[in-house]
């Protein structure tokens, strides 16, 4: 019980200083970042994960392909399948992965280089120059994230997309003319806008919670504390991502 307890203890304070970050990081955010650092880190997050994005979606949407094709094949209804991969691809999956690369690589990025600056006490020369750390390291990378990622949503939709046609067409011998006129029957406009609203969200979830970590990380516990706020940025992220997928599904379709 014991143990329990001070678990307990433990997570309501993280989630109280979380709270407390929050609302920094947003007072930080509405005043304009450094460009610089802006674009350096928009880049990374960005361009960086651009090739990681595309050979796991295009995996993922030919996976889903394969797997819906097995399913609707047992009552005779193949012609679905362009409908089954639209709405699961573009609503959920695709977003949702985009957003769990996303925090895996960047997340995991962005924890260790800011926990490297607070133990190595850069953040506090930084104080003592008169610099507010929170604008300089961590706006900019807050709103990086955070306009990246719905960009990368639409390309892993579009990726997905073409990667399940690809495979409705040239593995399982396919009408690439059915598969796409359901598609556009059953996916709207709404649907995309969606799916990007949604890579918003993860963005700046991700973002927070991988410079909540970095910048919560204490100089006693050294190289070590690197791989703790990595470890903790990359978890929380994918949990974060898959739970604000459901809720946000939620507001938007029931």
């Amino acid at each position: 019980m014991g143990e329990i307890r001070t678990w307990v203890v433990e997570s309501l304070a993280m989630v109280r200083d979380f709270a407390v970050f929050m609302r920094r990081a947003l007072r930080a955010q509405m005043r304009p970042p450094p460009f610089g650092e802006l674009v350096r880190h928009a880049s990374d997050a960005g361009v960086g994960s651009v090739l990681l994005v595309t050979v796991l979606i295009t995996f993922t949407g030919m996976g889903l392909t394969v797997q819906g094709y097995s399913a609707f094949a047992k009552f005779g209804g193949e012609d679905m399948l362009g409908a089954f991969v639209g709405i699961g691809g573009v609503r959920e999956l695709y977003p949702v992965m985009a957003g769990i690369i996303v925090g895996a690589r960047i997340g995991a990025n962005l924890a260790a280089n800011l926990a490297t600056m607070q133990i190595s006490e850069q953040v506090e020369a930084l104080e003592v120059m008169g610099v507010d750390p929170m604008h300089f390291l961590v706006a900019p990378r807050l709103w990086a994230v955070t306009l990246m990622v719905p960009v990368l949503c639409a390309y892993a939709i579009a990726i997905g997309l073409g990667a399940s046609y690809f495979a409705a067409v040239a593995q399982l011998d396919l009408n690439g003319g059915t598969f796409i006129d359901q598609l556009r029957a059953n996916v709207q406009w709404s649907d995309l806008a969606a799916g990007v609203l949604k890579g918003l969200v993860f963005g700046w979830l991700v973002a927070c919670i991988a410079c909540f970590h970095g910048y919560s990380a204490k100089k006693r516990d050294g190289a070590e504390g690197v791989g703790i706020a990595t470890n903790r940025s990359i978890v929380q992220a994918a949990v974060a991502c898959i739970v604000f997928n459901m809720i946000l599904s939620a507001i938007m379709y029931i």
